[in-house]
């Protein structure tokens, strides 16, 4: 017996933790499918909620010298994100109140007056750099931004802020403003670089890179002037994704991203600092160190495990809070990394996972899940809907297929612009390499996808066709054309760096665009879209499925109002899993 869908949506989660400034409590974001702030005391207990939002809180900071704290909302995922203020003993109260702008949050000073943010109202397509007084809610422009700016840390005497331009998703740029004239200074670069973590530390300022040709992102300090490299920490053959280091300790933990797992190393900078054990196998993220240095809250989350909150201090790590089991689920089942080798002789990584029990006679059904971005990569994290699909008897390869991240610079820019078709050849070898698994049924072999996730699969159904027997596409890629012509202004420059341009790149446009080939689609078809998303509108769907009803092929199209790109509210994520579970039920 399988469990009911709409029981997968009653799982809850709990991550960002934030000590308070006296160490004795957690803030946190915790829910099962909208998120709020709450409060708990180190061992878990005198929980309370804090935020009363009907919209998923997506971030949450506290201001260094007290118990402040600022968080962010949008309006149904629409990514124009508000900024809201407490103040001990105070009520939430709203920092911005411009529903149609987009809001990114940076850092507060270190005297906690000043909070610096990039925001999109001056012009839809650029990010602007802002200082906002949080006495009063007065705002400063301070820069002009060049397209997707953000601001990052600042230096701790509160004269400096760090920016950094995204220009596309493997070249950041590095620049520094002064505070008191708004003067910018970049960070002198020999190429495309990727930053990510600017932060000070020792009075230095230091990043995630890899400044000087490194294909992996490692942990340096940077010389503001001439731009030069200190190396702190590097991991052969693996990014360092995150790192955060403890002025008043001296110490430095790091995590370390092994193959889609993460590795947590907490030790003196500098010396060989042990990996903390005892951990759940998966993702860990959101590190936090408390005022004096003794103690790190981070989350963790694995494919059997949902993200709960944990606590390191002395060597090893505890749990703070775990979330209940939801009594109508089964035991989850673990993911085993798989790899397979594409024609051209790339090695391909995935995941790997079978239902529970023996095999049906003719073998499981399965599902290829593939994720977005292209610069994502699937991490061995918690997924419901995953875990909904095994338990229906479905095994599941998640694939990297090539531009992924996670395996070096290289793997990442490997399936950019004309090289985008390759992406399709690891596709396919990953569904032989499927095929050929015991207990698996050959012909019974399904597709599905979010965002450019839903480009591979809707590419697939009609490029591959012969090789899909159903699909399931979440507010994929129909036309690049459309796509780049629609999508959010901020980001069409940005996403054309990495898919090309209209009028330059028209001819492999045509070779990939699924909708310029959906006479070759024979997979039924399901498509799932938000009309809030500002990444890749509904248009996108709209034109695919009247491609399919035109030519009278089988479409399923669920629309969800007041959805943004990906389905956070309980009632959507009901509808999704029933959906989703229905058609494959049917039709593989």
């Amino acid at each position: 017996m399988t469990a009911p869908t709409d029981a997968w949506v009653q799982i809850s989660a709990a991550v960002s933790p934030v000590f308070s400034r006296d160490g004795a409590t957690l803030y946190h974001l915790r829910g099962a499918g909208l998120p709020q702030v709450w409060a708990m005391d180190l061992d878990g207990g005198n929980a309370r909620q804090i935020s009363f939002h009907d919209e998923k809180v997506s971030f949450l900071r506290r201001a260094p010298k007290d118990d402040r704290l600022i968080w962010g909302i949008d309006a149904g995922g629409d990514e124009c994100t508000q900024f809201w203020l407490l103040e001990p003993g105070g009520t939430p109260k709203a920092l911005t109140t411009a529903p149609e702008v987009m809001h990114d949050i940076g850092a507060i000073s270190p005297d906690g007056s000043t909070l610096s943010f990039a925001a999109n109202d001056r012009d839809p397509s650029i990010f602007d750099i802002k200082l906002m007084d949080l006495a009063t809610g007065a705002q400063r422009l301070m820069m002009q931004g060049p397209g997707i700016v953000r601001t990052t840390a600042w230096r701790p005497d509160g004269a400096v802020i760090t920016v950094v331009y995204d220009h596309s998703t493997s070249d950041q740029r590095l620049m520094l403003m002064d505070v008191a004239t708004g003067a910018i200074s970049a960070v002198p670069c020999p190429g495309p670089t990727r930053f990510s973590g600017v932060r000070w530390s020792q009075g230095q300022l230091s990043a995630l890179t890899d400044h000087g040709g490194s294909n992996f992102m490692q942990l340096c300090r940077i010389d503001p002037v001439n731009g030069g490299v200190q190396l702190i920490y590097a991991a052969p053959g693996r990014d360092v994704e995150s790192w955060a280091f403890s002025a008043d300790s001296g110490l430095l933990a790091t995590i370390e991203n092994d193959r889609g797992y993460s590795v947590l190393k907490v030790g003196p900078i500098g010396a060989e600092r042990p990996e903390v054990t005892g951990l759940p196998v998966g993702v860990i993220a959101d590190m936090a160190w408390n005022a004096d240095g003794t103690q790190l809250a981070f989350s963790v989350q694995g494919p059997t495990d949902p993200a709960g909150i944990f606590l390191w201090q002395d060597g090893s790590a505890r749990a703070v809070w775990r979330p209940e089991k939801v009594a109508a689920l089964p035991a989850f089942i673990p993911w085993t990394l798989v790899s397979w080798t594409s024609p051209d002789g790339t090695v391909v990584p995935g995941f790997y996972a079978l239902p529970a029990g023996p095999a049906p006679k003719e073998g499981h059904p399965a599902v290829v899940w593939v994720h977005g971005g292209p610069s994502g990569q699937t991490r061995a994290n918690f997924r419901a809907d995953i875990q909904m699909l095994l338990d229906q008897g479905f095994a599941v390869l998640l694939p990297n297929i090539r531009g992924s991240t996670g395996y070096g610079r290289a793997y990442m820019e490997a399936d950019e612009v004309d090289l985008r078709p390759d992406c399709l050849e690891d596709l396919a070898a990953g569904r032989a390499w499927l095929a050929a698994q015991p207990g698996i049924d050959a012909e019974r072999i399904g597709i599905m996808g979010q965002s450019y996730g839903g480009w591979v699969v809707l590419a697939a159904v009609t490029l591959q066709p012969a090789l899909w027997k159903v699909a399931v596409n979440y507010y994929g890629i129909a036309d690049f054309v459309t796509l780049l012509e629609k999508t959010g202004p901020w980001r069409r420059d940005h996403r054309a760096r990495e898919y090309g341009f209209p009028g330059i790149d028209d001819a492999l446009f045509d070779r990939i665009s699924p909708l310029r080939h959906v006479h070759n689609v024979v997979a039924p078809l399901l498509v799932l879209h938000g009309d809030r998303d500002p990444r890749v509108p509904m248009n996108e769907s709209e034109i695919f499925v009247a491609a399919m009803e035109e030519r009278q092929k089988k479409v399923r199209y669920e629309r969800f109002t007041y959805a943004g790109h990906g389905f956070i509210r309980p009632d959507h994520r009901r509808r999704v899993y029933a959906a989703v579970a229905e058609h494959f039920g049917e039709h593989l």
